[in-house]
């Protein structure tokens, strides 16, 4: 196949043409003569290589000034961006390796400090990159040793560290624990560095077909299952686009409860994005029946983007007719009852009632 990279960094081959076709005999010979190659800004390389070959080549592109600490040219005035210490903010792929960026496969490779969700699955991930994972400290960083772990990054980087936070695939921060470091390493005054690149978040809102113009992530939503309802109708009001965190499990739930309430809703289950099995599933009033009798098999955590398209108009009811239902049925009836037809949630129903009868 044909592999073809953009380089962004001093020098590459100089006086040669912008594009050349390396066969893996010359591949080899790069290897040799590589510290007496320079990079070139914005050349491009056509490299007929294979998979197992196409990592080594960001290993030899990168390698040849590992000893500095200069990567990238800014593109608006051609000066050269340090690598410096302090937290590196750092995305890594979803799923598929070579959606790695040649900054953060940089970063990566120059950082002193790892931390990480689980060691396990970052060290996996370097070992597919070829980046060395020996002469770096690792610290997994979760939501249960969050508090104990922050003093002890903080440490590092009063020592001028190169610190990368990296989650266990996409961007930090987004519906993980790593907030917190963040914001005491704000309070502390370190420098923090944005390292962009993959979110299961924008990837599956882009295949979608969901509008795009404005949209909510939620993260996981409650394990209770009132409180999970009742969150989506909160923010079902706003007609924006609805992004979520979701496990197989529950999937069944969420789709036959969303078509009680919003008959013009479209659910987009998106899972295994940028790998093999990648799938994208979409459900509406038309089919949803066929996805609540079937079983989901597969594994692991998936994306789903919402429109709930709520039409419901304005209903709030009165306390006389609050008063009138409360003579037939207890409190929590009269709140699950009124809350499927109205703009209030069934708590804030049931505590009107409560009071009302006091």
């Amino acid at each position: 196949m044909f592999f073809t990279v953009l380089i962004f960094s001093s020098g590459l081959l100089t006086g040669a043409s912008s594009k050349v076709i390396f066969d893996k005999n010359f591949l080899a010979s790069l290897i040799i003569s590589k510290a007496s190659l320079s990079l070139t800004l914005q050349e491009v390389i056509t490299i007929d290589i294979n998979k197992q070959n196409a990592l080594l080549i960001l290993n030899i592109l990168f390698n040849f000034n590992m000893n500095t600490n200069k990567l990238l040219t800014d593109l608006t005035n051609n000066k050269k961006i340090e690598v410096n210490g302090g937290l590196h903010i750092v995305s890594t792929p979803i799923g598929n390796r070579y959606d790695i960026t040649f900054r953060a496969f940089y970063i990566l490779s120059k950082s002193e400090v790892i931390v990480c969700e689980d060691t396990r699955v970052t060290k996996r991930l370097f070992s597919l990159l070829n980046i060395n994972i020996i002469k770096k400290k690792w610290i997994s960083y979760n939501d249960h040793n969050a508090s104990s772990k922050i003093n002890f990054i903080k440490n590092e980087l009063t020592k001028n560290k190169v610190v990368a936070l990296v989650s266990d695939a996409g961007t930090p921060l987004l519906s993980d624990p790593g907030y917190k470091l963040v914001q005491e390493v704000i309070k502390s005054k370190f420098q923090i560095f944005p390292i962009p690149g993959p979110s299961a978040i924008t990837t599956a809102l882009t295949i979608s077909g969901a509008k795009t113009d404005s949209f909510l992530f939620l993260g996981f939503l409650s394990k209770n299952k009132n409180k999970y309802l009742q969150t989506l109708q909160k923010y079902s009001d706003l007609k924006v686009t609805l992004i979520i965190f979701e496990t197989t499990k529950r999937l069944k739930y969420l789709i036959s409860n969303i078509f009680i309430e919003y008959k013009k809703a479209k659910i987009m289950v998106t899972r295994e994005l940028t790998k093999v099995h990648e799938e994208v599933i979409h459900v509406d009033i038309t089919n949803f029946e066929k996805y609540i009798k079937s079983d989901f098999n597969f594994k692991g955590e998936i994306t789903i983007v919402l429109e709930l398209n709520n039409d419901k108009k304005e209903k709030i009811f009165s306390n006389s007719y609050l008063l009138k239902e409360l003579k037939k049925l207890k409190p929590s009836q009269v709140a699950s009852m009124l809350a499927k037809s109205s703009n209030q949630s069934r708590d804030e129903i049931y505590k009107r009632c409560i009071a009302l009868i006091k």
